[in-house]
């Protein structure tokens, strides 16, 4: 699962890390959404696609059965599976359609949500209209889903190009530029449409799910951008073993690889992005993925942004009202407040993690989305078992919860064992 020319390399890992086209050291390969590969190892390919065609065996009521009897003759991918698998990877590079949005049924109902919702994107005036919607089979479920998509893949036209493709306002002038400036520009492949600012993986991630940038999550500029100027977004998508930017880097000093994320307008200047901790550095007008809307903050403790396989753990787990559960690693929380949701504050729930600075902010969240239930502690849950002395009766697990004492240091419960 390889891709690239001859002078160009690729590199993935055992677990299937996206990975770009990259070109020599200290180059600037600037990609589209679109350009994106899905690259894995051959024995983990074979693997996933044997999977596949274990899952296609007839469509059989025990398809793993099934394979077994018939002598393992799909023990290498079958065509039709890898063919499946391909699709599915082709997917993985595009961000979702929809945006997912879990009801806190403890304090709000999905009526509401939908109804507060939809008063706050009119008020956005946004270049998109949504819809908004309850999910047809999980009830706990809102949807938004952008309604101006121009492809058929949902995605922005963008999604197809590694820079704006209309000329800004404020475009940058050949008359700013010393004439070796603007040749290594044009070489390297940055748009003379618009100034440009880089962010990091996590802020671009961010980015295609909805949110505006934060000052916090850029890490390059152009000199000169000033606040309302209409200017180009990318993400830096170096591998985790390439050396690390220096933020606040010139971009004219920039070197990696990036993707093209969409246009914004700056809200300050360039020196203040790095000069404050905190505040929308950059608000996004259109980016190359499915239009979502920034939600950041919306609603907080009514319902909370959840993606759409953390939301169906819960549904399957279907907890009922007096129920002791144990959740053995919880941070950072989103699918243990859930069941205490679906449970309606009505059962007990354990929360472990053995980090205890996640634990304290996990706490805080559990009481902001008024789950009363919930146990936070901090606990190796594989050193979770207390051995039972002979001269000790056998506990439940809320007596033990109840005989801890809290810490003096940050409230958490210390349970003794």
């Amino acid at each position: 699962m390889q891709a690239g020319n001859s002078d160009e390399s690729s590199s993935a890992d055992a677990t299937g890390n996206i990975t770009f086209l990259t070109p020599t050291a200290d180059a600037v390969k600037i990609l589209s959404l679109n350009d994106l590969v899905i690259s894995l190892t051959e024995d983990v390919y074979e693997y996933l696609a044997k999977q596949y065609a274990i899952l296609d065996d007839g469509h059989a009521e025990n398809p793993l059965k099934r394979h077994r009897q018939n002598n393992g003759r799909n023990c290498q991918g079958t065509l039709k599976s890898k063919t499946h698998l391909d699709k599915m990877m082709g997917y993985l590079k595009y961000p979702p359609a929809d945006t997912c949005c879990r009801v806190n049924l403890i304090s709000s109902s999905v009526d509401e949500v939908v109804a507060e919702l939809t008063n706050h994107l009119k008020e956005q005036n946004s270049n998109y209209s949504y819809s908004i919607k309850q999910h047809e089979k999980i009830e706990d479920l809102v949807v938004i889903r952008g309604g101006s998509s121009q492809s058929s893949t949902g995605m922005d036209e963008l999604y197809l190009f590694n820079s704006p493709q209309k000329v800004s306002s404020t475009r940058i002038e050949e008359n700013e530029l010393q004439l070796s400036a603007l040749k290594k520009r044009r070489g390297r492949g940055w748009p003379m449409t618009h100034r440009v600012v880089v962010v990091d993986r996590f802020c671009g991630e961010a980015v295609l799910r909805g949110a505006n940038i934060f000052v916090k999550g850029i890490i390059c500029a152009d000199a000169g951008i000033w606040k309302g100027e209409e200017i180009a977004v990318y993400a830096d998508i170096r591998l985790s073993k390439s050396k690390s930017l220096t933020r606040g880097l010139l971009l004219e000093n920039y070197s990696g690889r990036c993707v093209f994320l969409g246009i914004g307008i700056s809200c300050c200047k360039r020196s203040e992005y790095f000069s404050q901790s905190t505040g929308i550095g950059v608000r996004m007008t259109q980016t190359a993925g499915p239009p979502q809307p920034p939600l950041n903050g919306v609603l907080g403790g009514k319902m909370m942004l959840q993606n759409l396989p953390s939301i169906v753990v819960g549904k399957a787990l279907d907890p009922q009202k007096g129920d002791a559960i144990l959740d053995m690693c919880c941070a950072p929380g989103g699918k243990t407040s859930h069941l205490a949701s679906l449970m309606n504050n009505d059962g007990f729930i354990i929360a472990c993690d053995k980090s205890r600075k996640k634990m304290i902010s996990v706490r805080d969240f559990f009481q902001s989305m008024g789950a009363t239930c919930i146990i936070p502690l901090a606990l190796d849950s594989t050193k979770s078992l207390l051995e039972l002395q002979s001269s000790q009766c056998w506990r439940s697990p809320k007596e033990i919860v109840d005989a801890a004492s809290s810490s003096k240091k940050d409230g958490l419960l210390d349970v003794e064992g």
